[in-house]
């Protein structure tokens, strides 16, 4: 026994890999509730709610602050804060429906900035997951396009949920889906119409895209960040001087698949 031990001691630690944090439960939840608008069935996901609750139980427990260990990269570690952002906005519908609106589940914008949920151990707003996790932590603008606020004007919540290895391919794909999308990016005759998400958080693009960056008569940092990513023939009048910028008005109203209208007895 003692020499066993002894050489048990002698031999060098061996650190078992550590495995990633899965989001399969997400996916399963995207596949079933949300359609190709990227709308979702609430009133199924309410009356079948397990498979979310449960992810939101492990994201109440693991977060790549509190185990790092389970993201091994930044992009991992981002596509978890994605996840969780839309995750859990999610929930707050459904605790909430039948609703019209986010904005009506808690007055003055309570649903993102007062109403907490446990994430990695430690309380948090929506509000403090995107605006002091994610536009900071890791500057990528591309997050814009697919953090879904429950509201119609949102980029439209996607099928599947994202991950770290096919993160940056996913991102591209939802800046190509937001400029063919009319009700988000439009060039027409008097200007550029643009989502009013963009004009929320222009600073970011304006930090990705600083003023000795602009290339050419693209002096505002939307033109140049989006002109690469539109037909070339958009882009010539895309990058005449001074084009107006607009930004559409918000529509605050749930994004919410149309419900069929029971039948009468």
């Amino acid at each position: 026994m003692f020499i066993t031990i002894s050489i048990l001691l002698l031999m060098p630690a061996y650190t078992w890999p550590s495995s990633e944090f899965s989001h399969a439960p997400f996916d399963s939840v995207l596949s079933n509730y949300v359609d190709e608008k990227g709308l979702v069935n609430y009133q199924g996901l309410q009356e079948h709610r397990e498979t979310l609750d449960d992810y939101i139980v492990q994201l109440s427990a693991v977060s790549p602050h509190s185990n790092a260990e389970h993201f091994p990269t930044a992009n991992h570690q981002l596509a978890y804060w994605i996840n969780a952002y839309n995750a859990l906005v999610l929930r707050g519908i459904i605790d909430a429906y039948p609703v019209e609106s986010v904005m009506d589940i808690r007055l003055f914008n309570g649903f993102f900035n007062r109403t907490e949920w446990t994430v990695g151990g430690h309380k948090m707003t929506l509000d403090h997951i995107e605006n002091a996790i994610i536009r900071p932590g890791f500057g990528d603008v591309r997050i814009h396009f697919v953090l879904n606020c429950g509201a119609r004007s949102c980029p439209p919540l996607e099928r599947s949920s994202f991950n770290g290895d096919s993160l940056d391919a996913r991102l591209d794909a939802a800046a190509q889906r937001f400029v063919s999308n009319p009700q988000l990016f439009e060039l027409r005759e008097d200007g550029l119409y643009l989502s009013k998400i963009l004009d929320w958080y222009r600073r970011d693009f304006s930090d990705y895209f600083p003023t000795d960056r602009i290339q050419l008569a693209q002096r505002d940092p939307l033109i140049s960040y989006f002109s690469p990513l539109i037909p070339a023939s958009s882009r010539k009048r895309l990058s005449q001087p001074n084009i107006p910028i607009r930004f559409m008005d918000y529509d605050w109203s749930l994004n919410e698949q149309i419900r069929p209208i029971p039948d009468q007895p």
